[in-house]
């Protein structure tokens, strides 16, 4: 079933802002659409938040 995925691209790779439940290994497409632009420091604070473990998604807004 499809699902979208919010991600932040940076240094070639793409960051979900949540934990994903897809196994390891599986194989799956993505469809690129940039969305508005975002302020890097707020970026950088759903990026610690992920390293921590909490869904970013979730605690801020879009």
């Amino acid at each position: 079933m499809p699902e979208e995925i919010v991600a932040i691209y940076r240094g070639d790779v793409i960051i979900p802002l949540r934990k994903l439940n897809i196994p390891p290994g599986s194989r799956i497409r993505i469809l690129i659409e940039k969305v508005e632009k975002r302020e890097p420091l707020k970026d950088l604070g759903y990026l610690k938040l992920l390293q921590e473990g909490d869904d970013a998604e979730e605690l801020f807004e879009f």
